[in-house]
Parts: structure tokens; sequence; C-alpha cells
């Protein structure tokens, strides 16, 4: 296996729909001690349990502690520079250089100022010691200047203790932008030929990591792969979808082989996302791999580690972010206009996320590749009418996120023999709409999710330094 781009730097088998790991800190100050008439480290350290217990409903707190100086930030470098996550809950003033010791060490992990408060609101009678204890004002600028002041990027949210909605919603944005700069990416093969814009050029400073695999050795694993876990797949495979009799024992046995390979070299790899070209003749053309694995890629992105077909790294990450989230992502296209009801038709090549599927979905052999030697199967189902959003994530030139908010008209399009839906922009009708959507600079892959999410991508794309665009 070769690694490229930092590709040592990896998660393990975790997957984007699993709880992140992060770092819940207090910077405290002894200066202010004699200005509260009871044991102030003490109150402080209560009020950090109630931040990990908050953090705890989306993320796994792997670290947590009061930092009462530089020296004790320091004594945590190593802990916090690897983890998805640091969260600094601001409740007082503190020199920065206390927080600024403990992320000296972790450069790529990014960073959720919390300004926390005990209470909404202050009592009558408000005073000196209240200014020492709900001090969150004061000290969050003290960090967030130094931070700036470094070039570093970060998020800032304040809350009370009684009121915290907004700071889990910031814990899981943070969380998602950690995942998608540590990675890495598993890159099976090379992009189609000529598909010059679904990989990151060459020269960019964007963060992403990957782990390239040459298709032969995907091929070789598959063919190899252990016959208990290939039954195992099969029979999963036969209780979770209803299997139309024209989906041959062959070919679910040669997806599972596929998916156990997949899932082998995931897990070595550490890998949170992924992308296979399968047109290649080591794969579709080999007589010993011999179909097309969407069902695989399917079942991993079902499961939360998304998978594109083609070689599209950057659609891969788009639907990191939307799966690091805790959305289901389908990847797909836009594969037609329809003026007249003001929507489009998504579909794909037979890849799936179930989801976004409403009921149990039909198996049946992939239509794309009727005239392959082994027919492949592949789900089928139409996403129900609801709210929904189109993400992708380009580089045009520089590293740019593009959402449509919109929604699933409820349109059904079986027909295209693939996971299918009608999509709606908000706003404007679909050609103005859809025009500046292409005007964005999106390839023709992207990801879609049931909800609106936007706000959530505009601040995953602050954290990692790239552009924002919102079509509707």
């Amino acid at each position: 296996m070769d690694s490229s781009r930092n590709s040592d730097r990896v998660l393990g088998s975790a997957g984007p729909r699993e709880r992140g790991r992060i770092a819940v800190v207090l910077p405290y100050w002894d200066f202010w001690e004699t200005a509260v008439p009871w044991d102030f480290r003490a109150d402080r350290e209560s009020l950090l349990a109630e931040a990990v217990a908050i953090a705890g409903r989306f993320s796994s707190v792997a670290v947590a502690a009061v930092l009462p100086n530089e020296q004790a930030a320091i004594a945590l470098q190593s802990e916090v520079r690897d983890l998805d996550a640091i969260v600094i809950v601001s409740t007082m003033a503190v020199p920065s250089a206390t927080t600024m010791a403990l992320l000296a060490e972790a450069e790529h992990v990014p960073i959720l100022v919390w300004a926390l408060s005990q209470t909404p609101r202050l009592a009558d009678g408000f005073s000196h010691t209240d200014i020492t204890t709900a001090g969150s004002p004061v000290g969050t600028p003290m960090i967030t200047s130094a931070l700036a002041r470094a070039q570093r990027r970060f998020d800032v949210v304040a809350t009370s203790t009684e009121a915290p909605e907004a700071a889990v919603t910031a814990i899981r944005r943070v969380v998602a932008a950690g995942r998608i700069a540590r990675g890495p990416i598993l890159v099976v093969g090379k992009p189609i030929a000529g598909y010059s814009t679904v990989s990151p050029p060459a020269e960019s400073d964007f963060p992403i990591n990957y782990v390239a695999l040459p298709v032969k050795e995907f091929a070789e694993a598959a063919h190899t792969s252990n016959d208990d876990q290939v039954r195992l797949r099969v029979a999963e495979i036969r209780e979770q979808f209803d299997v139309q009799s024209t989906v041959t024992d062959l070919a679910i046995r040669r997806a599972a082989q596929a998916e156990v390979a997949l899932r082998q070299i995931v897990q070595h790899a550490g890998a949170v996302a992924g992308t296979i070209n399968c047109h290649e003749a080591a794969l579709r053309g080999n007589p010993e791999f011999g179909i097309a694995p969407c069902l695989a890629l399917g079942r991993l992105t079902t499961e939360g580690i998304p998978f594109t077909c083609t070689g599209d790294v950057l659609t891969a990450l788009a639907m990191l972010t939307v799966q690091s989230l805790g959305y289901p992502t389908l990847y797909h296209e836009i594969e037609a206009i329809d003026f007249e009801n003001d929507e489009v038709v998504l579909a794909n090549s037979g890849e799936h996320d179930l989801g976004l599927c409403p009921n149990r979905a039909d198996l049946i052999p992939n239509n794309w590749y009727a005239h392959d030697a082994i027919v492949g199967p592949c789900a089928l189902y139409s996403i129900p009418a609801g709210p929904a959003s189109l993400v992708a994530f380009v580089m045009a030139p520089q590293p740019r996120f593009v959402v449509a908010q919109g929604s699933f008209t409820g349109h059904e399009f079986p027909q295209t023999g693939v996971p299918n839906a009608g999509f709606r922009f908000n706003g404007r009708h679909v050609a103005q709409a859809w025009a500046d959507w292409a005007r964005s600079g999106v390839t023709h892959h992207s990801a879609a999710t049931n909800v609106h999410l936007a706000d959530d991508i505009r601040a995953i794309a602050n954290l990692l330094d790239a552009e924002f665009v919102q079509v509707s």
C-alpha cells in the first residue's frame, strides 16, 4: 500500500458516524481566588464537569482538565495533538499563554472556544465577585485574540449551562472539521482518464490526507478473501434487501468478496472515507473480480464510511463532511432538468446509503453494467419528500464548499434502476438555481442529504480555511 500526503496521520477504524474524540479544557488563574469567598478552583472544576457532560452528548471526551498554568498545559500537549477537536471552555480571565501552550503541538486540530456561563441571567446586585465568576466575555477574547495572531482557525460559541444547545451544535461542527482534516481517504486506483477535476491538484495546501492502493491489490484481496467472512456478508445482504430473482448467487458472492476486502483495507488504513475507480481491467474486466462493486460501496457508506466511484476524492470529502455531522448521504449526479415541474433528477450508477431509504430496498442487477460477464447487484429505492441539501467540495481554484438547500419532491424514478430522487432548489426556478450551482465550480458529482445544513457547512468551511458558497 502506497501512502502520500501525511497518510501516516490516521484515525483508526472508527467511521465518521461514530463519536469523535475531543479534549475539553478549562483555563484557570489563581490570581482571582481572593475575589471569591468560596473555593474558586472547586467551583471551576464543577463547571468543567458540566461542560464535559454536555460535550459528551455528541463526542467522546478523551481529555478533560483544568489548566491552572502554562506548565500544566505543556504536560497535556501530547494527549491533545491527535484528537478530532479541542474545546476550550472559557469562564474567566486567564493569560492567553496558558491556552496557547496547550495548542503548541496541535496545529492541525480544529478549535472551539466556548464562552460558558453558569446561568442565563444576571442576579440583581451584580458585584465584583460576579465579574470574576461570570468572566467568560473577558477570558474568551484573551484566547481568541491570541489564536487570531497565530493565524489559527477557530470557532466561538457562547451559552449558559442551562441552555447549551448552541454549544452542542458547535462541537458537532468542529469534530466534523477535525475528521476531514485528519482523514485519511482511501483511494483505490486512479480517476477515470480525463476526469481532471475530481482530485485535488498536487500543489494544493488543503489538508486532504489519503492512502493510495493499486487496483490490482484490491482485486487480489477480494479474490483471496476469507470464506467465512464472505458467507457472513452474503447472509447480511440477503437479510437487508429484498433480493430479486434476477440477481445471481455468484453476483452476490462477488459483491460480498469485494466488501470483505474493502473492509479489511479500510481498517488497516484507518480510512474514514474512500473512492474507487472500478472501470479498469484489473477490476470489472478481471474474470476473478468481474463486477462493479457498487453494493460494497453502499454498505460501507450506510455504516458511516462514505465511498464514491470514478476516483472522485473531492466528492468523497463532501460526503465525509455530511456524515461527520451525523447525516446520511447519497453520492449522485444531477441527471436531468424538469423545467415544468421545477425539479432535477438525482441518480447514480448504483451507490447507496440506506439512511435515505424509507422502507426496505430492493436488490436488483445493476443495469448500468448489464453487458458485464457478471452483473453486479445494486440497491433500488426512491427518497421520500422532505427537506434536502446538495453538498459539493471543489477546487475552483481555492478549496470551496458549495451548498444548495431545497427539498426532495417525492417524485420517484424507479426505471433508473438505482437510488433516485427528485430535488427542488429553494427560492428560485430550477433554470436559475441550477445555473448558479454550475457557476460555483462544482463537478458533476455531489452529495445529497435529507436536512438543511448550510449553516453547518459554512462553519466547517471557516474552520478549514475554505471558501463557502450557498446557491439556494
